[in-house]
């Protein structure tokens, strides 16, 4: 008989704390909720032991619901074993460890456990507490039989306990005929649970916050929804108030009056407002869909107060109707080409498939053990970039609608006089850093993965003419081995990797150039002098539409300093707000030319590594040498910066005050 793999007794609290460590904030809410949810519940709630509350005044958490519940034969694995809630341990469904690793770490004390089945309508009781040693074990009660013999048992029937500070047949609601009654007793007999776990501090009504931003949508029953609660005990002010007055109280030990107060828990879905414009985009082949939602302007953008949910639209990855990732982040609504004028009143929802052992080779999204976070299979990260690039590249036409009008109210500075400036400065660079650059080619030798830009080859007709091939003793000299005949159109770079699925050419072109815009950055981004959103357009007065925007902080220090130079000591009798175009202009420009040098790298070879392989420049690179604090970086200390100032101001304002 083979031996199996086990797990020795004194490594499981190693293995649970592991666990924990790994989970986040109120994770052990989820949890609870699942399991409940799974037990066919159709009523949660999560409530306060209100006799100990009353006898003790402590503020113990309990968690209840009217599932099928367990039976005492059942209930020890529930607790003991991975795997014990009867639910089949395996790779995309459960990992058999969820609640006992979320919830026992922080209630070395103990969990009560009490559960009622239509078997068992008296209940059945145990209590798992954590011993000196660090092990996790049922605590014995001491039994005697008819015939007064003693024997320990860890199951027994509810009990008054004094020492508790109640009854612990009496926890059950009127609401309950079967189910599970789960009581988070903390680290000592006086522990208050109500706000949840304290070393990761959980405080205040972060429960039904959690489970509102975590359940993307509530499952349905057959008699609706399922129905859950979350309570909360508050200090009773404003005696005599009708809503005060409506409140249900207990007078505490210490003379103090509490009210409690419940939430509903609806799911982030039921957040977002019914007038949302909304439409769904496909971004890979795999099936994932980017469901976007844009709230009018003269509705609120969160359908609810920040007593439920957190005031603020996310980007999120539905999983098993749960939510994964949520962000509002700038950074990731940037990934999808939402702009900062659309992204506070929009709301994404990716919806991968989930990876399935029934299809072991199709792609798919699968918890991690924790289930604190989402990887794709193989164990990746998952692909924000490849969701992001394919969803801008189908942008929805409402949204970029929406997007112009409000610009409308706020121009770009990128004028036709400033785009010309632009590519004289761009013209002279470009003959000094003539980089070599692989771009698409259908029968190019060139391997790697097609990047996100697109450049456009002028036609044939409007280059300047080639000089003669050399010859060679009257022979025109052939072309080098495995050149190709250079094609007109637009033109994809190629990041090389000898596994990328694209060929390409080596080329030696220049791209386009994207606009830039000023504006006061949010405090999260206020220390950086610009940054560059390569999803971005900006329109200029007669109509070109440039690809991607660099924009600068006009509220930073710098700026502000520089502007002021400029206005009074420089120009003082100029009208300073043309002073301050024209500032604002050069420095546009100059961070222009920063970004188009930069992207310009992209493919470039630098050498080779010590097994003879290419090294080259590639998209994270260039992205590193584009982010905020390379870029504003990129801006200090510019000495031609302030002499292109000089020259094009003095025709325009004059003779200047001082050198």
């Amino acid at each position: 008989m083979p031996r199996h793999v086990n797990v020795p007794t004194g490594a499981t609290q190693h293995l649970i704390r592991q666990a924990y460590e790994a989970g986040g904030k109120y994770q052990w809410a989820r949890e609870a909720w699942k399991n409940s949810q799974e037990s066919g519940a159709t009523r949660i709630e999560f409530g306060i032991e209100t006799q100990s509350l009353r006898n003790l005044g402590v503020y113990r958490r309990v968690i209840l619901d009217n599932g099928t519940g367990m039976s005492p034969e059942e209930m020890p694995d529930f607790l003991t074993t991975f795997g014990g809630g009867g639910k089949p341990i395996s790779l995309n469904e459960n990992f058999g460890q969820g609640f006992k690793s979320s919830v026992l770490p922080w209630n070395t004390y103990g969990v009560v456990v009490i559960s009622y089945t239509r078997d068992n309508p008296d209940g059945s009781m145990l209590w798992i507490q954590q011993t000196r040693s660090g092990d996790y074990v049922l605590r014995d009660y001491e039994i005697v039989d008819d015939e007064g013999d003693v024997y320990l048992k860890d199951v027994v029937v509810p009990y008054d306990d004094p020492e508790a500070g109640c009854d612990w047949s009496k926890i059950r609601p009127d609401w309950m005929t079967t189910g599970t009654i789960m009581v988070l007793m903390g680290s000592d007999r006086t522990s208050d649970t109500m706000n949840g776990d304290p070393e990761k501090g959980e405080t205040g009504r972060g429960i039904v916050k959690y489970l509102n931003e975590r359940l993307l949508n509530v499952p349905k029953t057959e008699t609706g929804s399922i129905e859950t609660r979350v309570f909360d005990l508050e200090a009773r002010k404003n005696k005599g108030t009708r809503r005060e007055t409506q409140d249900v109280t207990y007078d505490l030990p210490d003379g103090t009056t509490v009210a409690l107060h419940q939430r509903m828990v609806r799911g982030l879905s039921h957040y977002i407002p019914k007038s949302a414009i909304k439409g769904s985009v496909v971004v890979d082949a795999h099936g994932t869909v980017v469901e976007w939602y844009y709230v009018p302007e003269e509705d609120r953008p969160v359908s609810g107060s920040d007593d439920y949910i957190s005031q603020k639209p996310v980007v999120t990855v539905e999983y098993h109707d749960e939510a994964f990732h949520s962000s509002g982040a700038k950074s990731r609504y940037r990934q999808f080409g939402i702009t900062d004028e659309l992204m506070h009143r929009s709301w994404l929802v990716v919806r991968p498939p989930a990876y399935s052992e029934k299809r072991p080779t199709a792609w798919g999204v699968l918890s991690q053990a924790s289930r604190n976070m989402l990887i794709p299979k193989g164990g990746r990260d998952l692909p924000w970039d490849e969701w992001g690039d394919a969803f801008y590249a189908q942008f929805p036409e409402e949204l970029a609608a929406i997007r112009d009008k409000l610009r409308e109210r706020d121009a770009t500075h990128s004028s036709p006089d400033s785009a010309r400036n632009l590519e004289r400065i761009l013209d002279a660079l470009n003959p000094r850093f003539k980089a070599a650059r692989v771009l698409s080619n259908s029968m190019g030798s060139v391997k790697g993965h097609p990047s996100s830009d697109r450049i456009k080859v002028r036609p044939a007709a409007s280059r300047s003419p080639r000089p003669p091939r050399p010859t060679v003793g009257g022979t025109r000299t052939p072309p080098k081995h495995g050149a190709r005949p250079e094609v007109d159109g637009p033109k994809t770079p190629i990041v090389p990797a000898t596994d990328g699925p694209a060929t390409g050419t080596n080329a030696n072109i220049r791209g386009g150039y994207p606009g830039f815009d000023w504006r006061k950055f949010d405090p999260d981004e206020a220390k950086h002098l610009a940054r560059f959103d390569a999803k971005d357009t900006a329109t200029l007065d007669d109509g070109t539409v440039l690809q991607g925007v660099v924009y600068l902080n006009r509220s930073h220090p710098v700026f502000v300093q520089e502007t002021t130079y400029w206005q009074n000591a420089v120009w003082p009798k100029a009208d300073p707000e043309k002073v301050r175009q024209l500032v604002e202009e050069v420095y546009g420009e100059e961070a222009v030319a920063h970004v188009v040098h930069a992207q310009r790298l992209n493919g470039v070879y630098v050498g080779d590594d010590e097994d003879g392989k290419s090294v080259r420049i590639d998209n994270d690179d260039v992205e590193n040498l584009l982010s905020p604090p390379a870029l504003s970086g990129s801006l200090l200390g510019l000495v031609n910066v302030q002499q292109r100032i000089i020259t094009r101001g003095g025709g325009t304002f004059g003779k200047r005050a001082q050198a």
